[in-house]
């Protein structure tokens, strides 16, 4: 009976395939109003966002990082310009593969810049244990269908002291029952439209803790969001996330960044690796 309820659940949600498949078709679509960046929360000013970005995720020459969800490299190409840094770009869109590989050599950066297109679900089985400094996610998470997986398959890849930073938005929380309904009617509608599945704080928060993720810190995003950008691509795509509730704030936009701490992990206690003959003072 409970395998009969996950398989239902999982189907009422968007799966990889048809994430990849949505970017296969609307790729271009986002290209035509947001450049090379495929963001629905920004400044209007892209240099400005991205510099951001290296500032608040504490991005520094000589890292290794992987983009996961890395649209067509937008990101990518400005962290590798700006820093000496390595970058895994990973994508499930094919199209999006295609459209990054010219980006990246045009502005001669294959050295820097590695694209694979996987399921970053299966981020252990992609790339060998202890590779990365960092891995973040720019509004990328919340395609996944599985997200506490993708957390905790982030953990294996990243070095001891590294992060991993999500930027994405979550759903707002009411006791008013109107209110329910009416977040509940708008994320079904933004699911829809954006092949997304609407991520839940208490669950990413969760899925962190018990993989044995310190947090960093989760905050509001610290720029101004531009809405003209995303308000010209729903008009131009008939895109009406609100359809007769009327219009409200369904999500708060956040920065989480959590680090890997082995000390924190709660397999591992250093004070039973202390070399002494005597109990210590929890003991007493």
């Amino acid at each position: 009976m409970l395998q009969k309820f996950l398989n239902l659940f999982a189907k009422s949600k968007n799966s990889i395939g048809d994430v990849a498949q949505y970017y296969d078709q609307w790729t271009d679509r986002y290209l035509e109003v947001g450049e090379n960046l495929i963001e629905a929360y920004r400044t209007k000013n892209i240099n400005e966002l991205l510099n951001y970005y290296i500032q608040s995720m504490g991005l520094k020459d000589g890292m290794h990082l992987l983009d996961a969800g890395c649209g067509v490299c937008g990101p990518a190409i400005h962290f590798a310009k700006h820093l000496a840094v390595e970058i895994d770009a990973l994508t499930i869109s094919q199209v999006q593969i295609e459209i990054a590989q010219k980006l990246v050599a045009e502005n001669k950066l294959t050295n820097q810049i590695k694209l694979k297109r996987g399921d970053y679900h299966n981020l252990s089985e992609l790339y060998p244990a202890n590779s990365f400094d960092g891995v973040f996610f720019l509004e990328a998470l919340g395609h996944a269908q599985y997200p506490s997986k993708v957390i905790l398959n982030t953990l294996p890849v990243l070095k001891e002291g590294g992060f991993l930073y999500i930027k994405d938005f979550f759903l707002r929380e009411t006791d008013d029952k109107q209110g329910k309904r009416n977040i509940k009617k708008v994320k079904k509608n933004i699911d829809k439209s954006y092949a997304y599945n609407t991520l839940d704080l208490h669950e990413i928060l969760t899925a962190a803790r018990k993989a044995g993720y310190k947090i960093g810190y989760i905050k509001s995003p610290e720029f101004s969001d531009d809405i003209e950008i995303r308000v010209e691509f729903e008009k131009r795509n008939n895109i009406d996330i609100f359809k007769g509730v009327p219009p409200f704030i369904p999500n708060d936009w956040l920065e989480i960044k959590l680090l890997k701490d082995s000390s924190y992990n709660h397999n591992f206690h250093p004070l039973l690796h202390l070399k002494q003959t005597t109990c210590c003072f929890f003991c007493n």
